[in-house]
């Protein structure tokens, strides 16, 4: 589904850090909330491999990422893109709000547990094989990957209007969500 709502910050306004572009064609699972990054001019789904490295103790910094405001499926990207335009295939075009854009945000897109105060980088694995690209995880390393967030208040379960109940029948379901403070530092270490 792809729950995200901004509880606190600039969105929606003019003091908003926002970026919009066509989604790579390779893509098939951004949904609302998805952390995405900028490639060759278009968003494709962050991966773990995206947070960077301190391995070797060179820091290297994680990809800039935008947390999407709309499925690449919504009808409103499709046609913001060149889908129905009388174009065979085509692109849906969507928004991202930045990760270093002041913002306590609320989403389903994460994985595990994340405690109160706990650090979120990137999940996914190699060709997001295990289908968690585009989602956060708990920051455990101490070797410099990128930090995007800290949680706020730990996974709650709360109902949500547009989550699937019969997929094709009804919608309105109950979803867990944490709540993080979204941020961008490049080679956080802890001890």
């Amino acid at each position: 589904m792809g729950l995200f709502n901004v509880i606190k910050g600039a969105y929606p306004g003019l003091q908003q850090i926002d970026k919009t572009l066509p989604v790579a064609s390779t893509e098939s699972g951004i949904v609302r909330g998805s952390a995405v990054k900028e490639v060759a001019g278009e968003f494709v789904l962050t991966l773990a491999s995206d947070a960077g490295s301190g391995a070797g103790g060179v820091t290297t910094p994680g990809a800039y990422v935008y947390f999407a405001l709309m499925s690449q499926l919504d009808l409103t990207a499709g046609m913001a893109g060149t889908i129905g335009q009388g174009v065979s295939g085509g692109q849906a075009t969507i928004t991202g709000l930045a990760c270093s854009m002041p913002m306590e945000c609320e989403t389903d897109q994460f994985v595990g547990s994340p405690a109160l105060g706990a650090y979120l980088t990137l999940a996914g694995t190699a060709a997001n094989a295990d289908g968690n690209g585009g989602k956060l995880v708990t920051y455990t390393a101490a070797n410099g990957e990128t930090v995007y967030g800290q949680v706020t208040k730990a996974s709650t379960v709360r109902w949500a209007n547009d989550a699937v109940a019969v997929s094709g029948w009804r919608t309105g379901n109950k979803v867990t969500v944490i709540r993080f403070r979204a941020m961008y530092i490049p080679g956080l270490k802890t001890a």
